[in-house]
């Protein structure tokens, strides 16, 4: 292969900066819409289960209901919305949306509670959103084995104290305390906004690539450059280095508004960061440049990018958990470069791992990159000549 003329190439990279930088809805596109779309999505990407608006049907209107009913209302995560006569009500509050949980205490609660029995309690959730229902489900859990242990062990001590049993005071109940590491607030922010910085690079920069030489192509002039000296490998360097350098300063300004706007953790090296959204960076620009070569006009360029950006998207682990998916769909995310990035960028973000953790899949994509771009370039050189 023959030696790139340095000068030729640098020469076809500032006429394509001056040709960006000349169109004020491009420079929109490039520089601020990415920082619009981060600060959207970190205020609109929220999975935490707060603020549950919950309806109480007291049939047994005891001094224990109300204690029972006062743990979910003091969580934190219910607000009672409204307290029901009866139980034809809450169909209709269910299915008009004005709750998204019921709780009902049955008739004789206290009085089976106190003689040792089983309380009855009933809990009717709205199952329209799956994920959040289960969430609900396990705080209605949390809350009841609370409130039950609570309520037996005050019994136990009420007895020994009676009792006198002397020898049994100083025995103390297992007590279980958890620690969650990287993430202690299990806030859904954390998670899911340091994914994002992948999905915008990846719609940024495969985008780019992909319009810009087809662009040329659907204007007719791409035919001068195949008749002029210009050698394919400089005219593609020409091509693609702008669009990896605006798509690296978008690394720059997303990171920052990620952790200095959204006070997302950052517990790992900036170089790393920087380092592997480059390498990820030329992968998706070598996906770009696929694309540019499938494809004969703009229409066709902007369709195959979506094309692949959804899937990418679904398969990369960004939103649906990978192990959850099928083994065949496992497979599959195998060949997603964005997989490979969002655990990077999460490992970078959260955990604060480098290299020595992350070098299988900084090396996964970085194959996946030179193999896409290795194919492509010659296939586009090949329709040069």
């Amino acid at each position: 292969m023959r030696v790139l003329r340095i000068k030729t190439v640098l020469s076809l990279i500032r006429k394509e900066f001056r040709q960006l930088f000349r169109d004020k809805k491009m420079r929109f596109m490039v520089f601020s819409s990415p920082l619009v779309m981060i600060i959207i999505f970190g205020y609109s990407i929220n999975m935490d289960v707060t603020n549950v608006e919950m309806a109480v049907l007291d049939q047994d209107r005891t001094a224990v209901s109300r204690a029972l009913i006062e743990r979910f209302t003091a969580s934190g995560y219910f607000i009672p919305n409204q307290y029901l006569s009866s139980p034809e009500e809450i169909d209709r509050l269910l299915d008009t949306g004005g709750a998204e949980f019921a709780l009902v205490v049955e008739r004789g609660f206290a009085r089976k509670i106190k003689s040792g029995l089983t309380g009855n309690i009933q809990t009717i959730i709205d199952g329209t959103d799956s994920s959040r229902a289960a969430v609900i489900v396990a705080y209605v859990n949390q809350i009841t084995q609370e409130f039950s242990q609570q309520y037996l062990m005050g019994r136990i001590r009420t007895v020994m104290l009676n009792k006198a049993e002397a020898p049994h005071r100083g025995r103390r109940n297992i007590e279980m305390q958890e620690r969650f590491l990287f993430n202690p607030d299990l806030a859904s922010r954390n998670f899911f906004l340091p994914g994002m910085l992948g999905l915008l690079l990846v719609l940024i920069s495969t985008l780019l690539t992909a319009m810009s030489i087809v662009k040329e192509r659907e204007a007719g002039t791409i035919e001068q450059i195949v008749v002029s000296p210009l050698r394919p490998m400089e005219y593609i360097a020409g091509k693609t280095v702008p669009f990896i350098i605006v798509s690296f300063i978008d690394i720059v300004l997303i990171s920052a508004v990620i952790i200095f706007w959204f006070r997302v953790p950052f517990n790992g090296s900036v170089l790393f960061l920087l380092f592997s959204g480059l390498v990820f960076i030329f992968t998706c620009s070598a996906i770009g440049l696929f694309i540019s070569f499938i494809s004969r006009t703009q229409q066709q360029a902007m369709l195959s990018t979506f094309l692949f950006f959804m899937p990418a998207i679904l398969l990369s682990g960004f939103i649906f958990p990978i192990y959850s998916m099928p083994e065949v769909i496992q497979a599959l995310t195998y060949l997603n470069p964005m997989r490979y990035y969002t655990v990077i960028v999460r490992g970078i973000f959260l955990k604060g791992v480098g290299v020595s953790v992350l070098w299988k899949d900084l090396a996964a994509l970085a194959l996946i990159g030179v193999g896409m771009f290795y194919f492509s370039a010659r296939r586009f050189a090949e329709g040069m000549e």
